[in-house]
């Protein structure tokens, strides 16, 4: 009797190990794949979707200065006005101040006066003048011939400064030669009644900025004409690296990071940002949609149709392709994509 309840209890044991087992492996078993991805692996073509890529990247930059040539007058006398401030913008074709009596005018020419013009002169600093008057808004040529146009020209200057019998002739001394069209003084040398000497200095501008290089451009840039940002401002960048466009450097200087960083007296880091011109209307796609890669062509294929297209970038498990003329909506992907080339 003893023997056949052990005989029972010992097969009841064996059971239920075995349904434990059982549920075991069941709950052990490898989870089926949920629909969508198991779907996604049967895929055969993928939409074409459309992005408009700037290539737009960080850098770290340089500033490179040039010492600015002092401001000085030709006239000797009083000083009867003055209207310089330190910081506040001295500009080409203002009147800076009067010696006695007699206003001085402040022009930015390429080429700095240091002879008195008149009817039938001649050269390049004729030229510049026109050149400034033109900017200016005045009605001169640019032939390099002081005529009855520029005379003309320089006598409306000459009103709009305040000068008593305006006569067209443009005397060196009463010009107050800038080397930008529009500087910030960093002090002011005269000051209303001093006594003033022919070339003596009338104010000190800093150190002019001439150019902002980028340290090192990233090797993986899209191929295209560049722009630089930097400060707020955005300008060319040549094709080794450097902005030096008097206009974009004119507003980086007249930026409030800039003026601080002067004030300061010392570089630190700088960084801007380079991008593309034009951005690039790219198509993006799979990167198992492309074959037949060589160097940075392809191909695609859609509808039965073989499309050439140029790899520009790749980003988060896509890629980015231009393709010249009708842009397929769909490629193909798996099987389906050729594997050689793309003839």
């Amino acid at each position: 009797m003893a023997d056949a309840r052990f005989a029972g209890t010992a097969v009841l044991a064996g059971l239920t190990l075995l349904g434990a087992a059982g549920a075991t492996g069941f709950l052990l078993r490898p989870a089926p794949a949920p629909e969508q991805l198991r779907s996604a692996g049967q895929l055969s073509d993928a939409p074409v979707g459309h992005e408009r890529l700037a290539d737009e990247r960080t850098v770290k930059i340089s500033l490179t200065r040039a010492p600015a040539a002092p401001l000085t007058v030709g006239l000797a006398g009083r000083v009867t006005e003055v209207s310089c401030r330190p910081g506040r913008p001295l500009a080409s074709g203002q009147r800076v101040a009067r010696i006695d009596g007699v206003p001085v005018v402040a022009l930015a020419t390429r080429v700095p006066p240091y002879r008195d013009l008149t009817r039938g002169d001649k050269g390049g600093d004729v030229r510049a003048v026109q050149r400034e008057l033109r900017r200016l808004g005045y009605a001169a040529p640019d032939n390099g011939r002081y005529d009855r146009r520029t005379s003309a020209a320089v006598r409306k200057l000459q009103k709009a400064a305040g000068k008593a019998a305006p006569d067209g002739k443009l005397a060196a001394a009463e010009v107050l030669w800038l080397p930008a069209a529009s500087v910030r003084p960093g002090s002011c040398e005269q000051v209303l009644g001093a006594r003033i000497a022919a070339g003596q200095q009338f104010a000190k501008v800093p150190a002019r900025l001439t150019a902002v290089t980028v340290d090192a451009l990233p090797g993986n840039l899209v191929a295209g004409p560049r722009t630089l940002t930097v400060m707020g401002a955005t300008g060319p960048l040549g094709r080794e690296g450097a902005a030096t466009d008097v206009t974009f450097l004119g507003r980086v200087a007249a930026s409030a990071e800039y003026r601080l960083l002067e004030s300061s007296g010392k570089d630190a880091d700088v960084t801007g940002s380079v991008a593309l011109r034009e951005p690039l209307d790219t198509l993006k796609m799979p990167p198992g949609a492309i074959f037949g890669l060589a160097g940075d062509t392809g191909c695609v294929r859609s509808g039965g149709q073989t499309y050439p297209v140029r790899v520009v970038s790749s980003r988060l498990g896509a890629t980015l392709v231009t393709v010249e003329g009708p842009a397929p909506q769909r490629v193909d992907l798996g099987p389906s994509v050729a594997t050689g080339g793309c003839e």
